[in-house]
């Protein structure tokens, strides 16, 4: 019988296949069985690339859940700043272009005006006047508080006046301008808000801790609590002195206070004793509360600050926790007193030495490091002549 493949005659007559057939035959039978190693790897390597593809959609699939976690805040935070109210300043601030004054972009100086106003279209005058500097040098944010009723220079009023009336002459603009002006500033931007919003602030974040003295608590349920609360602003008598939560109407209280202490002087001690409280509550809020007390605040307020120049600031803030600190002008040493000029009274006193103790305050590093040279300088020239 032939071999049934290849037809070559066999000698067993029970096979059916010639030995090189019967081989051949077997080992395609091995091959279906257990594929070689040439046939195996690009299978392997298929696998491979399968999981890496795969590893590689998880990792971005994860940094793009993360990104839309970090985004979601930020896009709300950035649509509230949006909807806060804005009043731009005209390029005109009456800031100096001499060369040897302190500035640097290493500080930031914002005007913030406390309006003695009743209802958000009436001008009104500036009652409270500070200037809040960001030293991001040293990690600090300065307060500094003017006496209303300093005697200043206004641009167009033919005499010095209250720097408290350069608000309801020209409102922002011309208030930010006078501050530069008469004190050799930088500020570019300001942040008002009327008593009934500072009121209002202090409630939202469940009032501030003050320290009231005997005096002011008599001033206060005297001439301020009574006036405040006809105004619609929940204000409760103070019934004993100390350390003690205020509401709103009462922290607006203590801070009109005019009698107590050194008058004006006094009041702004007060008034940046206040916004000190205001901001060490605020970094005490329940994170879950900060977004509703932002948008809160915010609502309550005028600014001329971009979204973006606001955002860098709170981001910083946070991530740098500084140390707070305060001053007030004027000071003794600025041969400070009232004076009845023309039937009205005003506080005076010498706008130079005011002006160069606000500086060595708002910006030390820069003042000490420029008395430094002029030392080094003064040092160098005295060998030269000997």
């Amino acid at each position: 019988m032939p071999c049934i493949k290849c037809g070559a005659p066999l000698e067993d007559k029970n096979a059916v296949f010639c030995e090189k057939c019967y081989k051949e035959a077997m080992n395609a039978q091995n091959e279906q069985k257990e594929p070689n190693k040439k046939t195996d790897k690009p299978k392997k390597n298929k696998d491979k690339r399968s999981r890496k593809q795969r590893t590689v959609t998880i990792i971005l699939s994860v940094v793009a859940i993360l990104l839309i976690l970090i985004m979601i805040p930020i896009i709300w935070v950035m649509s509230t700043l949006n909807s806060i109210e804005r009043e731009n300043l005209s390029s005109d601030l009456g800031i100096s272009k001499e060369e040897d004054l302190p500035f640097t972009d290493e500080v930031k100086n914002i005007a913030l005006f406390g309006l003695d106003t009743r209802q958000n279209n009436q001008s009104g005058r500036s009652d409270a006047i500070i200037v809040l500097s960001i030293d991001r040098i040293n990690k600090k944010i300065k307060l500094t508080s003017f006496a209303r009723d300093s005697y200043v220079e206004i641009e167009g009023r033919k005499n010095k006046d209250k720097i408290t009336h350069a608000w309801a002459y020209g409102k922002a603009n011309l208030a930010v301008k006078t501050l530069n002006q008469n004190f050799d500033l930088d500020i570019t931007d300001y942040v008002s808000v009327n008593f009934y919003q500072f009121a209002e602030i202090i409630d939202y974040i469940g009032g501030v801790m003050i320290d009231v003295s005997q005096s002011e608590m008599n001033v206060m349920n005297k001439h301020y609590v009574s006036y405040i609360s006809d105004l619609g602003i929940p204000c409760e008598p103070i019934k004993e002195p100390g350390y003690q939560l205020l509401s709103g109407g009462q922290a607006l209280a203590y801070a009109r206070d005019r009698y107590s202490g050194s008058g004006d002087v006094a009041r702004g001690g007060r008034q940046r004793e206040v916004l000190a409280a205001m901001f060490e509550k605020a970094m005490q809020i329940n994170p879950i509360k900060i977004p509703t007390v932002i948008e809160m605040i915010l609502s309550e307020c005028t600014t001329s600050m971009t979204s973006s120049e606001m955002l860098s600031i709170g981001m910083w803030t946070l991530a740098n926790s500084p140390e707070m600190e305060s001053f007030g002008l004027p000071t003794a040493e600025c041969n400070a007193g009232g004076q009845m000029i023309n039937g009205t009274s005003y506080y005076v006193y010498d706008l130079d030495i005011a002006t160069r103790l606000l500086h060595e305050f708002i910006y030390p590093t820069v003042v000490s490091t420029e008395s430094s040279l002029s030392n080094s300088e003064k040092e160098n020239s005295s060998s030269e002549k000997k």
